[in-house]
């Protein structure tokens, strides 16, 4: 069950609010209020992950019993914290380089909260270990699938306040507001994207030089759409819930640099990295040479952290590269006159290694930008039909037929165009969703266009797809 499914959006997510409303609308004492939210947030997170299969749900238990115990005993006994991370990460490379085939959903995720957690536990960070507290915090079903990384005493703290609050008819509205404009992003335009993304990966030898840059820019913005797109509906639940969430994604192709682009996108696994690897490591305190290297291991766990494959070594060591020269020429990234231009050339070199991020391995990888850079004489200036055929989606496609744009020699790419160059515009012109979110106005026009997405949306999910990170 995801986020973008019927069952969802119209049995799962209007029960969950309900109770939850009842609850804390109904129950006059306190006490018995908070323990009976807390229980309800609980049994519905684990009903949620129930749908992802078994063998999901057999790894997730294993993982909450072993680290459940060792918490315990790390704050009643005083017991090392180091074999529970060896147990985390032992737990996570089996999956991810064992031969098991198949990797639990979210793995990546709970198991890096369940580091966080021991080791938070062991510097006194948290007071005392609460089961409760423990189980709401790693079970939370906005959050488990693809983050954020929360931060234990923050989510806790959030989940605890619900005893005493009620129903608050703006944070209801401007969470549905918000989780709209996610599923819109995920299924009106990173789905068509990814159409276009996945024909280009598998049709590599047939692509032409302006194929294989749209293929990659595809790909690009599918996943910016995608991972932007999951964070706002996260968040939008929280929103109707009243509970704050971790912002996990600030608009990242509108940075100016390398260093920025990780300041804003994934927020949260940046600072899990920066806690409890770069720090740890020495960070920037032991000479320039060891920052560097530093973080260049960041960067190689980021990699080996989403994938097993070189393709994602080489992802991470494009990003750490970089880092370092920027690191290196001390560049800033302030609003001057050449922010546009750097931004531009961040946003270029970002989807270059996408491209490996991509690819089912670096060969393939290479292929696709060997094309973009040596265009075949003949070939290399356009663009294949059957490429242009991926983005002709029926909702807009339909509109083109009954006119004249369809017999003319360009109207197989219309619809194309049209997808590309409004993503652009949504990425780079337009605010975040879930600051939009707060300050659109609660107009009938706006509320009749929030419908006609939600409507739209759910009339194409006949084909749901998953989310992307649902897969590291």
């Amino acid at each position: 069950m995801t986020f973008n499914s019927y069952i969802f959006i119209f049995i799962y997510l209007p029960v969950f609010l309900l109770i939850l409303y009842i609850l804390q609308s109904f129950i006059d004492d306190a006490g018995k209020r908070g323990k009976l939210i807390r229980l309800w947030i609980i049994l519905s997170s684990a009903a949620f992950f129930v749908g992802f299969g078994s063998f999901s749900l057999w790894a997730i238990l294993l993982s909450i019993a072993i680290n459940g115990l060792w918490g315990y005993l790390i704050r009643k006994k005083g017991v090392s914290v180091i074999p529970g991370v060896i147990f985390n990460v032992a737990f996570l490379a089996f999956f991810k380089f064992g031969t098991v085939s198949g990797m639990p959903i979210a793995v990546s995720f709970y198991t890096f909260q369940q580091i966080a957690f021991l080791v938070m536990l062991k510097k006194g960070e948290i007071e005392e270990f609460n089961l409760g507290e423990y189980l709401s915090y790693i079970l939370f079903f906005p959050k488990i699938l693809q983050g954020p990384l929360a931060d234990y005493k923050k989510i806790t703290g959030e989940l605890n306040t619900l005893k005493n609050k009620r129903v608050n008819a703006e944070s209801v509205l401007n969470g549905l507001i918000l989780f709209v404009l996610g599923l819109s992003k995920k299924v009106l335009i990173s789905d068509a994207l990814g159409l276009g993304a996945d024909y280009g990966y598998s049709n590599l030898s047939t692509l032409t030089a302006l194929d294989a840059i749209i293929v990659a820019l595809c790909y690009s913005l599918q996943l910016y759409f995608d991972f932007s797109g999951y964070c706002d509906m996260a968040e939008g639940i929280c929103r109707m819930m009243d509970v704050s969430l971790d912002v996990n994604f600030n608009a990242p192709y509108k940075s100016a640099n390398i260093a920025e682009f990780w300041d804003r996108w994934h927020i949260t696994l940046t600072k899990f990295f920066t806690k409890y690897v770069y720090i740890p490591l020495g960070g920037s305190r032991k000479g320039q040479f060891r920052t560097y290297l530093n973080i260049l291991i960041v960067f190689l766990l980021s990699g080996i952290w989403h994938g097993a494959g070189w393709n994602f070594v080489v992802w991470g060591m494009l990003h750490g590269v970089l880092m370092v020269i920027t690191r290196f020429i001390h560049k800033d990234s302030g609003k001057d006159t050449l922010r546009w231009l750097k931004t531009f050339l961040t946003f270029c070199y970002v989807t270059v290694a996408w491209v490996f991020f991509r690819a089912a391995n670096v060969s393939d990888a290479l292929t696709l930008l060997k094309k973009i850079v040596t265009p075949d004489a003949y070939y290399g200036m356009r663009i294949s039909i059957k490429l242009a055929e991926c983005f002709q989606l029926d909702e807009l496609w339909y509109i083109f037929k009954v006119t004249p744009i369809s017999h003319y020699s360009f109207g197989g790419y219309v619809c194309m165009w049209i997808i590309l160059i409004l993503s652009l515009v949504f990425v780079f012109a337009l605010k975040p969703a879930r600051e939009l979110a707060e300050t659109i106005k609660r107009r009938p026009l706006t509320m009749v266009v929030m419908a006609i997405l939600f409507v739209w949306c759910t009339l194409s999910l006949g084909n749901v797809s998953t989310f992307l990170y649902v897969n590291f």
